[in-house]
């Protein structure tokens, strides 16, 4: 349990400064750049394979493409308040995530796929959302047209008739019609207010500003309001689902809140765009560690190190990980430490004691 608790909180303290500061920002230094301290320097990484025209698989993003058009409509579908028409568009996306996967059998499992299994999860979602919202809708149709108190008016006006003598078959069509009469007003009227609720709320995200979302959110953030933090952030995906820095922001607070499994699912959606962002790969390396998975940060932190080796953050984080793995065993870790500050990186009192280091 010390180590699901230490690591994540270093690694997630700093990636929340990447969100606030060097996130958006393009690295101007080279990314060949060779960094050479004995050990410290970040290990070599297997050269990629270069694609051959004869049999290269469709990327994700083209097999994707109808079931993204699919929940586009959907989600418009929604907006216009058909909900029925948005529940079948989200399905026939499952259908077609579906496929998908039946055709790429053997590529389902890997991280290529998380921005499949993503979109999966948010149709999901999505038709679970509308039916519950549809559901309500009814019950409070049901609870305004109840029709007792009509059928005892029409049993009243009954007795009154058969009193005076009145055609029992005229005063049947009589309550007949004024009961279907008041129904039908006040299903007019329900409607009416269902179209207005819809109205405002289209009203309501078309208002919606992601970037004063985005700054709420980090304000959030910073105050540990993670769920405000959240609903902003879902807010500004719903209008723009391929945010990048929403999407960051979003896994983030879900580390931050213990959810390191769904965290890792937007990381992987992340670094299948693009695998080199220093600062996706710092956070995924926090997630891998929060679930145990302390080989998978390990590669994470390698690949940071590599897209950027002039950047101290790698190393530091590394020099803690090691030392939670095998804290009788010094050396490595220290050598990375001793790079993060050559490179910058701030001093640290207690990991300076824990590798036995002598403190200025």
């Amino acid at each position: 349990m010390k180590k699901q608790r230490i690591i994540p909180a270093v690694l997630t303290v700093l990636c929340a400064a990447f969100v606030f500061s060097s996130y958006a920002k393009e690295d101007a230094a080279p990314k060949d750049a060779a960094v050479k301290d004995g050990k410290a320097e970040a290990p070599a990484q297997p050269a990629e394979k270069k694609d051959t025209k004869k049999g290269k698989p469709k990327k994700v993003s083209e097999l994707l493409a109808k079931a993204n058009d699919l929940m586009a409509d959907a989600q418009s579908a929604y907006m216009d308040g058909e909900s029925k028409k948005a529940i079948e568009l989200y399905r026939d996306a499952l259908k077609e995530i579906d496929r998908v996967e039946e055709e790429n059998a053997d590529r389902v499992d890997s991280a290529e796929f998380a921005p499949v299994r993503f979109r999966r999860a948010l149709c999901e979602t999505e038709i679970d959302r509308i039916m519950l919202e549809d559901v309500s809708a009814t019950s409070r149709t049901i609870a305004v047209t109840d029709t007792s108190a009509l059928e005892k008016k029409r049993a009243e006006r009954k007795r009154a008739a058969e009193s005076n003598h009145v055609e029992d078959a005229t005063i049947k069509l009589s309550a007949r019609k004024s009961a279907n009469e008041a129904l039908i007003a006040e299903k007019k009227a329900e409607a009416d207010a269902r179209k207005k609720e819809k109205e405002k709320e289209k009203q309501a995200v078309a208002a919606i500003s992601p970037l004063a979302e985005l700054e709420f959110a980090k304000d959030m953030f910073s105050m540990d309001r993670l769920k405000d933090a959240e609903n902003s952030l879902i807010k500004v995906l719903r209008i723009d689902p391929e945010n990048r820095q929403a999407r960051f922001l979003l896994a983030l607070v879900q580390l931050r809140d213990g959810r390191a499994g769904d965290a890792t699912v937007i990381l992987d959606d992340l670094l299948a765009d693009n695998p080199k962002d220093e600062a996706v790969l710092l956070l995924a390396a926090a997630a891998c560690s929060a679930s145990a998975n302390y080989p998978k940060a390990m590669e994470h932190l390698d690949a940071a190190m590599k897209s950027n080796p002039t950047r101290p953050d790698g190393y530091y984080n590394m020099a803690w990980l090691l030392l939670e793995l095998k804290p009788g065993e010094t050396k490595d870790a220290a050598a990375y430490y001793r790079q993060s500050v050559k490179l910058g990186g701030r001093r640290d009192a207690e990991l300076e004691r824990r590798l036995g280091m002598k403190t200025e």
